[in-house]
């Protein structure tokens, strides 16, 4: 029996055996670091993608590939909801009076609604629309802040009111708009947005001379 041929052979097998074994730990190793990377990978997509709102059009069709984050689109219903509301407000002439009032019933609560209402009943406002064809116009002008991560959120922005005699120059107010609002059911063509102002106060300041007592008007 030849002693060094049997030690040879199985030195070599415990060789094998331990290349056997590294092998496989590096394979093990391989696939788990392949399956850590596409988690996170997965991960990463998933949250991306909760961030994305795919813009369809009226009629169910994707648009190009085209994606907007839904803090832009967030911010742009409550810029067009402030807008909204604020010009359905504070814009009337003889024509528009009554419509632009039932119109603001589906941006803001009654309530609130008919308290500045009654505030341009009491100055007149109306009476120089419907009687001496004075026009009132108001366009949104920035938003201030928004606060709160969840509905109601706190909402503050500014709006720019311009008042048209017959006969005479323009007359120009800042209207300082607080209100809470929170989400509700979108309705073409009534309230497009999907937000409602719970609650609404309006303080209004010449522009020409803002410090003046009798020039500014709050309205609550």
């Amino acid at each position: 029996m030849d002693k060094e041929k049997i030690l040879t052979d199985f030195d070599t097998l415990s060789k094998a055996k331990k290349q056997g074994v590294t092998s496989l730990k590096l394979t093990l190793l391989f696939a788990f670091t392949v399956v850590v990377l596409v988690l996170i990978w997965g991960y990463g997509i998933s949250t991306t993608a909760l961030d994305k709102v795919v813009i369809v059009e009226r009629s169910g069709e994707y648009l190009k590939t085209h994606a907007e984050s839904n803090e832009d689109l967030f911010n742009a219903l409550v810029q067009n909801t402030c807008a909204q509301i604020t010009q359905y407000t504070n814009s009337f002439d003889r024509l528009t009076l009554k419509r632009n009032q039932a119109k603001a019933a589906f941006y803001a609560n009654t309530k609130d609604l008919n308290v500045i209402f009654a505030k341009y009943f009491n100055d007149k406002a109306y009476s120089d629309a419907l009687q001496n064809g004075v026009t009132y116009k108001c366009e949104f002008e920035k938003l201030i802040s928004v606060k709160g991560a969840n509905s109601p959120y706190q909402v503050n922005f500014t709006s720019i009111l311009c008042i048209y005699p017959e006969n005479g120059s323009v007359i120009r107010f800042r209207i300082f708009s607080d209100g809470e609002m929170i989400k509700s059911t979108p309705q073409f063509p009534e309230n497009v947005t999907g937000f409602f102002f719970n609650s609404l106060t309006q303080r209004i300041e010449r522009m020409s001379d803002v410090s003046a007592s009798n020039d500014s008007i709050t309205v609550r």
